[in-house]
C-alpha cells in the first residue's frame, strides 16, 4: 500500500510539473475609447489561457460598479468568444486608483457579505470562470485593520464561490506593500498569486531605472523578478502558485540619457509598446544582465519590454516550474495589421513543448536587434550562453 501511495505521489507530482503554464491577459474596459478602439473581438483568445476583464469595483453600499456591471453586453460577448476558443474569462476587482471603496465595504460585516453575494451572483449570471482581486492601496503605511478586512473578504469570497471557479489576486512584487499581506491567507484561498513585476521604476526614483528586470543589475535596477521570487518564497508562497507580470508598456523619462541617469522630475510617464516602436526617434539597446531593452533619444530614455525580453522571461518561468505569466494589458502592444507581438512571443515560448531554445522573434520595427552600447555582436542564447552556429537562437549583443 505504501508503494502504491508513493507511486501516486510521483505521478501527481509529474502532472503538476508538466501542467501548461498559465498565460493571463488583462483587458481594459476603457479600450473602447482608444483610437482606434480596442474592443473585445480584438483579443487574441487563442493565445491566452485566461482573459481578465478590468475592472468591477464595490460601490459604497456593497453593490457592483463598473462598465460591465452597468451594461454587461461587451462582457457577455467576451465570455462567448473566450469560451469558444477554450479560454477562461474572469472579472478583476478594483485596480490602481479604483480601490477606494474596498476598505469601508470589506470592513463592515453586512456590506462585505452583500458584496460577496452580489459577486457570486454576477459570476453565475454571466458564466464567468472566476474572480481576481486587485485591491491596491494608495497609501503607506497600511493600517492593520485594512489587512484584516482584505483577509476577511478573500476568505469569504473563496468560501462562497462554487467549486471549479478560480480566485486569484494581483499583488505587489516587493516588501514595500507586500509586507501588509498575509501569505498564509493568500496561499490558502488563491489558485494563483499574480505578482506585478512592473512599475518597478517611476517618477518616485532618484534615477531612471529599468521597469521590469529579470535579474538585478547594480546601478540600473531597484528590484527584479528574481528578488520577487525570493521574497515571496521566503514568506511561504509555493513557486507553483507564482505568476509574474510582463508590462506591454514602458516608462519614458525626459532628460535621462539611459538607465541609471538623472531625469526631469515629474516627467516620467507610461507609454504603450505600440507607441514606442512607432517612434523613429528612439535608438534601441539591450542590457543582457537584467534582460531589459531600452531606448535613448535626444530628449530622454524609455524602459520597456519587447518580444525578445518577454520570451526570455517566459522561458525562465516555464523552465523553473512557476505557474505562469500575466500581461498588463492586452491593448498596449496591439498594432493594427500586425497583432500583438509581445503576446505572440510569450505564447510561442509557453506553448512550445521544448524549452531548449527560443525561436527567432520577428521584430515589428527595427533594422537591427537591440544592442548594448559600445559592443560588438555575439550570438548567445536567451540566458546568455554562447550558441555559435545554432540559428534557432536569438541574436543579441553581449558586452
Amino acid at each position: 500500500m505504501k508503494a502504491i501511495f508513493l507511486l501516486f505521489l510521483t505521478i501527481a507530482g509529474a502532472c503538476v510539473a508538466s501542467a501548461e503554464p498559465l498565460f493571463i491577459g488583462y483587458y481594459p474596459d476603457w479600450g473602447k475609447w482608444h483610437k482606434p478602439a480596442y474592443t473585445v473581438d480584438k483579443v487574441p483568445y487563442e493565445k491566452l489561457t485566461h482573459v481578465l476583464w478590468s475592472f468591477i469595483t464595490p460601490d459604497t453600499d456593497g453593490s457592483l460598479r463598473g462598465d460591465a456591471a452597468d451594461d454587461p453586453t461587451a462582457l457577455d460577448e467576451m465570455v462567448a468568444l473566450g469560451h469558444a476558443a477554450g479560454t477562461k474569462v474572469i472579472v478583476s476587482l478594483g485596480g490602481g486608483g479604483q480601490s477606494e471603496n474596498f476598505v469601508p465595504v470589506a470592513s463592515d460585516d453586512a456590506l462585505r457579505q452583500k458584496f460577496v453575494t452580489n459577486l457570486v451572483q454576477f459570476v453565475a449570471d454571466h458564466n464567468l470562470d472566476g474572480l481576481d482581486m486587485d485591491w491596491e492601496w494608495e497609501y503607506n503605511p497600511v493600517p492593520d485593520a485594512d489587512t484584516i478586512a482584505y483577509n476577511k473578504l478573500l476568505t469569504e469570497l473563496r468560501a462562497a464561490l462554487p467549486e471549479g471557479k478560480t480566485l486569484s489576486a494581483a499583488l505587489p512584487c516587493s516588501q514595500y506593500y507586500g509586507k501588509y499581506f498575509t501569505p498564509e491567507v493568500l496561499v490558502k484561498n488563491l489558485d494563483w498569486l499574480g505578482f506585478m513585476t512592473y512599475d518597478i521604476t517611476g517618477d518616485w526614483d532618484e534615477k531612471a531605472m529599468f521597469d521590469s528586470p529579470l535579474y538585478p543589475h547594480s546601478g540600473y535596477t531597484t528590484w527584479s523578478w528574481e528578488q520577487t521570487r525570493d521574497y515571496w518564497k521566503k514568506r511561504g508562497v509555493p513557486t507553483e502558485k507564482m505568476v509574474f507580470g510582463i508590462p506591454s508598456f514602458g516608462f519614458e523619462f525626459k532628460g535621462a540619457t539611459g538607465p541609471g541617469t538623472d531625469f526631469t522630475k515629474g516627467s516620467a510617464k507610461q507609454v504603450p509598446y505600440k507607441d514606442i516602436v512607432a517612434n523613429s526617434e528612439w535608438e534601441f539597446f539591450f542590457d543582457s544582465v537584467s534582460v531589459s531593452p531600452y531606448g535613448v533619444s535626444s530628449t530622454g530614455y524609455v524602459t520597456f519590454e519587447d518580444p525578445h525580453s518577454s520570451a526570455v522571461k517566459s522561458r525562465w518561468v516555464k523552465d523553473n516550474g512557476y505557474a505562469g505569466i500575466m500581461v498588463w494589458e492586452v491593448s498596449h502592444d496591439y498594432i493594427e495589421g500586425t497583432g500583438n507581438p509581445i503576446l505572440d512571443s510569450i505564447a510561442e515560448v509557453l506553448r512550445d513543448g521544448s524549452t531548449d531554445a527560443i525561436p527567432n522573434i520577428r521584430k515589428v520595427r527595427t533594422s537591427s536587434q537591440p544592442r548594448a552600447q559600445g559592443t560588438s555582436g555575439k550570438q548567445v542564447d536567451a540566458l546568455g550562453k554562447s550558441v555559435k552556429g545554432k540559428p534557432k537562437f536569438i541574436r543579441i549583443f553581449e558586452p
